[in-house]
């Protein structure tokens, strides 16, 4: 994850699919922690001023010569947090990491600024979408589970097409609710 020996690397066009930067400054640090979404091994890496400082298993927790630590927990994909406690920073409470420019993250937040109502929109299609998809999969899930057991739970009869269209929306609604760093473990793991 790490390159030039542990020297943070700025952020291109194509890690928005599997990298996540988030950001804090903290005293006069600056912390970046950064998360590869496809890291079997779910390392977290944080650095401090550009250069890295450590890497922990989700879920990590950093303490900080600030006072306070960064905590970060990697999800199905995605964040579930990322955030600063008990540091001036947040005020000795908590605080959320902000993305960093160039990461989906950011390029989210910038589109939910730039287009607030439609932004709103997709969230809530999101919502509707993963609602949705648990209602009428988890039937199935169950079934399949219940095979073991004799458990038969009634199941949607839903068209082939409606079930892969649910499934490219749910997976697009999924990453949706990543990149505004929305979590809820129902519907997020």
């Amino acid at each position: 994850m790490e390159s030039r020996q542990g020297i943070l690397r700025e952020a291109k066009w194509t890690d928005v699919f599997w990298r996540g930067l988030y950001e804090a400054q903290v005293g006069e640090s600056s912390y970046t922690v950064e998360i590869d979404y496809f890291d079997i091994r779910e390392r977290i890496a944080l650095y401090r001023n550009g250069v890295l400082v450590d890497s922990q298993k989700s879920p990590a927790a950093f303490e900080l010569p600030e006072g306070g630590r960064i905590e970060a927990a990697m999800a199905l994909y995605g964040v579930k947090y990322a955030r600063v406690v008990g540091s001036g920073r947040s005020g000795g409470g908590e605080a959320q990491l902000a993305p960093a420019p160039g990461s989906a993250e950011h390029l989210r937040l910038r589109f939910a600024r730039q287009h607030p109502a439609l932004s709103r929109l997709i969230a809530v299609l999101a919502w509707v979408v993963l609602v949705v998809a648990l209602v009428t999969q988890l039937p199935v899930t169950l079934n399949s589970l219940g095979n073991w057991v004799g458990l038969a739970v009634p199941t949607f009869a839903l068209p082939s097409w409606a079930n892969t269209a649910l499934a490219v929306a749910g997976l697009l609604a999924a990453l949706d609710r990543a990149f505004r760093m929305k979590h809820n473990p129902l519907l997020d793991d």
